[in-house]
């Protein structure tokens, strides 16, 4: 509420109403629009008073960027401005007009003269903006609705005007604003605004046209998955923006051209992410001249990350398909055909109804599901890029058929495929679709989808449901299996659970911002080690407790990521007794009494970092040199190194015949504790492939300053100046060193700071430090304990 206020009195500022006889005509339009009056009036105040969308000429004269082609005489331009011809021969002439006419209508609108305010709206702009104008200067006596059929009399009629059909905008605006009463105006606003929303969810379903690509090349696969797409990728996610308005920033922004209005496109993705709503019918065109299939809305819109082009995706249930000829088809992307009933009866007619449509089929054929097996001696579903196509050639070397060959003959444009890949690796890894017909040599598939999370074959194998899938009951060897539709279901739901579609706002995005706020670090530290992660590969935090190490290693992968996603990260703590085999791959019991040869947690993730070429993974270790090093990374000592990433320098692992190499998106965060005395040095073979970054006390960033501040606490100032002085002494210590400083993490997390709380930390977190510290130096220990205890008083 403070806000729309705010921002209906920073309007006033700006153009008070003594000022708007003096106003010029690059005051009132130009492109820079950040200062116009009529940006201003359908762009920054829209939040408070929409009169989004139309022409230009709404606004009686605009200022163009090229010039325009006469109009049938209906407009004027020269080689600056276009206007309504009416207004004049020049654009001074016509101007004005136009502010004699917006002087009237804000003075009018100062004495709450409706009806004299009325007999202007044709005299130089639309009514949207006349009434918008005397909004703005009604001292709040004026509802921020411009529409007269769509919200002015649908709210009249709810707040029981018998005759509002036939009122005038006065009337209807006299009779709202007498149902005010003492409410706040905002409050009664926003009440209004909810009356149009529900009479709104109550109206019947949108209709849309929709064109699923250019020459409908997303048609197949918008049918196979039961979805549609809009691209303008570059934006991402919607669902967080508020209005057009914001979206179109965000366009101009990207795209680096902020003369641009990308009016259709934030109009199309605003509609699809909010106005298009479960329930609605959905045509889908080819060109201008063919409908090609019909469906209905199902659920919310989301953002789909793994898919590399298309991302903005409402799911549909798919009614008709087939081509059926019409027209003079608009050439949108996305289009709301409700508001023209008869070209809605048309389209329902030739498909629902079928009538002239010899093309047709109004029941969709049966779908079907495959099991695609691939050797990753001969593909890897890893190695094809969403979208892509890839032909499987159903002939051996030798020329003859591969094994269940008719299955790869009954496979048709449209069917969905499990992609599993074989031996060693194991696992269910993408998600496809057949791209088109087989013939006899090719098996063509399209990739639809990276599994960030991999499903190993024995999580499928030991599902009682899938025991009688062909590919286990038929010998296993093959390329192509068939799959029941409950099975295919079964498997999805197996791979949903690891792998569940990104919807609204299910991942947060994070900055270098963010990062500041929370870990307090120094700004050129973070860019720092951001360099020497995206070079390196590899790098260790080390320094003392209570700086930070492990919080730090999972936002600084968020800062490379740019979001929050835990997916992407996989955290392990070393020990004396981690393995190779805990690591890399070993033989494990299983439960028959034998043992299985069992992927390691490094190995896994490598394979996760491997099917998704395009994202950063991370895989976080704390207390790094605990662990035997050499003993438990083994082979891949080499192949961690940064020059060594990628296929191309793959070797073979010591428990089985398997080329493998670690990928170029992983990187390795390490934390190393360097006040512990009991842990031995890092290999010296593995420190070379590390970059080393020492993590110091953030006493003195302005993130802890900033949440100190916030606090608010002397005691805790008095702590916080106590151990700065003391990690001065240690750091001229002999026996210490800069590496045993106290860190602030101690003094985090806490909403207040309590007398009681910092006591504890004195007592029960530094003095033991300090104790061991100068363990063979009581006199010292005892003179700095009791130095940061006379804070306490």
């Amino acid at each position: 509420m403070e806000e729309k206020s705010q921002l209906y009195n920073s309007f006033l500022e700006c153009f008070p109403i003594e000022k708007l006889g003096e106003m010029p005509l690059e005051k009132y339009t130009n492109l820079n629009k950040d200062n116009s009056f009529c940006y201003w009036l359908e762009s920054k105040t829209e939040t408070i008073g929409s009169i989004w969308g139309g022409s230009a000429y709404k606004f009686g004269i605009f200022r163009h960027k090229k010039e325009t082609s006469q109009d049938n005489g209906k407009y004027n331009h020269d080689e600056e401005y276009s206007w309504s011809a009416r207004l004049g021969e020049t654009a001074s002439e016509a101007y004005e007009t136009v502010r004699r006419c917006i002087v009237e209508i804000a003075n009018y609108a100062c004495e709450n003269n409706w009806e004299k305010i009325e007999s202007l709206e044709k005299k130089a702009m639309w009514p949207v903006v006349v009434w918008k104008i005397a909004y703005l200067y009604s001292n709040q006596q004026l509802p921020p609705f411009f529409n007269r059929e769509d919200w002015l009399i649908p709210i009249a009629k709810h707040l029981g005007m018998a005759n509002a059909d036939n009122s005038s905008r006065a009337a209807l605006y006299s009779f709202i604003m007498g149902k005010r009463g003492d409410k706040d105006f905002w409050q009664f606003n926003e009440e209004l605004q909810n009356v149009i929303k529900m009479q709104q969810q109550s109206q019947k379903q949108h209709v849309w046209l929709y064109a699923p690509g250019e020459g409908a090349k997303l048609w197949s696969n918008c049918l196979a998955n039961n979805w549609i797409r809009l691209g303008w990728d570059k934006i991402e996610d919607i669902s967080g923006f508020t209005s057009k308005e914001e979206i179109k920033n965000r366009l101009q922004s990207i795209h680096a051209r902020p003369e641009s209005s990308f009016m259709n496109d934030s109009l199309a993705l605003w509609e699809f992410a909010n106005v298009m709503k479960d329930g609605d019918i959905v045509y889908v065109k080819k060109g201008t001249n063919k409908i090609i299939g019909r469906g209905i809305v199902q659920g919310d819109y989301f953002f789909e990350d793994a898919l590399s082009t298309f991302r903005h995706v409402r799911r549909i249930n798919w009614t008709h398909k087939g081509e059926w000829d019409y027209d003079n088809l608009v050439q949108k992307t996305l289009t709301d055909i409700s508001k023209h009933p008869d070209f809605v009866k048309d389209l329902d007619e030739l498909v629902v109804n079928e009538q002239n449509h010899p093309t047709a089929t109004t029941e969709l054929p049966a779908r079907q599901y495959w099991w695609l097996v691939a050797s990753p001696k001969v593909c890897t579903f890893s190695d094809i890029n969403i979208g892509d196509t890839q032909e499987f050639t159903l002939l051996n070397e030798n020329g003859r058929k591969r094994n269940i060959y008719q299955n790869s003959l009954d496979a048709k444009k449209g069917d969905l495929v499990i992609c599993y890949t074989s031996t060693p690796t194991l696992q269910v890894t993408a998600l496809g679709e057949i791209c088109k017909d087989t013939d006899e040599k090719y098996l063509y598939f399209r990739k639809t989808e990276h599994l960030l999370n991999p499903i190993d074959y024995a999580t499928i194998r030991d599902t009682d449901e899938l025991q009688n899938m062909e590919c286990m009951t038929g010998g296993g060897r093959g390329t192509l299996f068939k799959l029941t539709e409950d099975e295919y279901e079964i498997l999805m739901e197996i791979i949903r659970k690891e792998n569940p579609i990104l919807l609204v706002n299910t991942i947060q995005k994070y900055s270098d911002k963010d990062f500041l706020n929370e870990v307090f670090m120094h700004e050129h530290e973070l860019k720092r080690l951001q360099s020497l992660l995206s070079m390196k590969k590899n790098i260790i935090l080390q320094g003392a407790p209570g700086v930070g190490k492990t919080f730090t290693a999972e936002r600084l992968a968020f800062t490379l990521m740019g979001v929050k996603d835990l997916n992407r990260i996989e955290k392990i703590q070393f020990h004396q007794n981690y393995s190779y085999e805990d690591f890399v791959m070993g033989y494990k019991p299983n439960g028959s009494g034998g043992f299985d040869l069992r992927p390691g947690c490094f190995y896994k993730f490598c394979k996760k970092a491997q099917n998704n070429p395009d994202k950063d993974f991370f895989f976080i270790i704390d207390e790094i040199n605990r662990g035997n090093l050499s003993k438990i990374f083994g082979e891949l000592l080499m192949l961690i190194e940064s020059s060594y990433r990628g296929s191309e320098h793959a070797i073979k692992l010591a428990y089985q015949d398997e080329l493998f190499a670690v990928p170029e998106n992983l990187h390795i965060i390490g934390m190393m504790n360097t006040a512990d005395r009991s842990l031995a040095m890092i290999d010296y073979a593995l420190r070379r492939r590390f970059s080393f970054f020492d993590m110091k006390p953030g006493f003195t960033t302005n993130g802890f300053k900033a949440y100190q501040s916030k606090l608010a606490s002397e005691g805790m100032k008095k702590i916080v100046d106590g151990i700065v002085a003391l990690n001065e002494v240690i750091k001229k210590d002999d026996s210490l060193g800069e590496g045993f400083c106290i860190g602030h993490s101690y003094f985090c997390n806490q909403e207040t700071a309590t007398e009681e709380w910092l006591e504890n930390i004195i007592e029960y977190d530094i003095e033991p430090m300090l104790r061991e510290y100068w363990f063979d130096d009581k006199d010292k220990y005892s003179t700095q304990i009791n130095l940061l205890r006379e804070q306490l008083k």
